[in-house]
């Protein structure tokens, strides 16, 4: 029996019976994995309030093969509050389900400290809701490898006015570049119609632009302290979202649930 013993936030939970859990823990040593929490579920157990969802603490666990079980818990924090509201906590599940997805084995001290902040947030009324999941989105893709480069227009350094972010690409470039490299297409020589319709192209305004670069790059504690014009704010939310999920290929039930509730 080996003993391990981790920093982890729980980010899922399944029941596997009337008294067990299984638990997936988003860790600072091991990255993501899972946990068996035996008689988590009883009213009795000493586990039932650290085998919930966006329970945090130090945990204790013994390895097996390659299973693991909660032999020990010490709870910091339960985030009892996002469950006063259903944005909240759907919200919350929505960044929970990010790191299950998008984590590995191989830790991640900064995504830790990324969701645990923007829970704290999101509990205690920080920022609006849409400013905390946009600067969540846009620094966990920076975090996992995707960011970037908002500097300015990638073909003639232009740095001023709306510019064009190629998504999969992450470069930016300005109009004027946009429309010459749409008449070198027209006369057959770059790129095909049918590819350039399937890559994501996101107009981002100068505020917009700002606030992802400052969000990508500031001190993790600062993430929220960011202002954006009441025109912007729509643009930032669904550039931060488009961007995260096109580079993990994939949407959430718990984002659409989110939005279902805070409409």
């Amino acid at each position: 029996m080996i003993l391990t013993e981790v920093k982890a936030l729980v980010i899922r939970t399944t029941d596997l019976s009337e008294s067990d859990r299984l638990i997936r823990l988003y860790s600072d040593k091991l990255g993501v994995l899972s946990a068996y929490a035996n008689n988590s579920r009883s009213l009795k157990s000493r586990y039932m309030a650290a085998a919930q969802l966006f329970c945090y603490g130090n945990y204790v666990l013994y390895r097996k093969g390659d299973k693991y079980w909660v032999r020990e818990v010490e709870l910091e924090n339960n985030f009892f509050g996002l469950r006063s509201s259903i944005s909240k906590t759907a919200l919350a599940s929505y960044f929970c389900d990010v790191l299950s997805e998008a984590g590995t084995t191989d830790p991640d001290v900064s995504l830790l400290r990324l969701i645990l902040n923007s829970l704290y947030a999101l509990e205690h009324d920080l920022a609006p809701e849409h400013k905390i999941k946009a600067a969540f989105e846009m620094r966990c893709a920076a975090s996992l490898g995707f960011m970037p480069d908002l500097s300015g227009c990638s073909e003639c350094g232009q740095d001023e006015g709306e510019l064009y972010l190629d998504v999969l690409g992450g470069v930016c470039t300005c109009r004027d570049c946009r429309e010459y490299a749409a008449s070198v297409r027209q006369e057959g020589t770059v790129i095909t119609e049918g590819e350039e319709a399937r890559r994501p192209i996101l107009i981002l305004s100068p505020g917009v632009r700002a606030a992802l670069r400052y969000v990508m790059e500031c001190p993790i504690e600062r993430i929220f302290s960011f202002r954006v014009s009441d025109e912007d704010e729509v643009a930032l939310a669904v550039s931060a979202e488009q961007y995260l999920l096109h580079h993990l290929g994939r949407g959430f039930d718990t984002l659409k649930f989110y939005k279902q509730v805070s409409d």
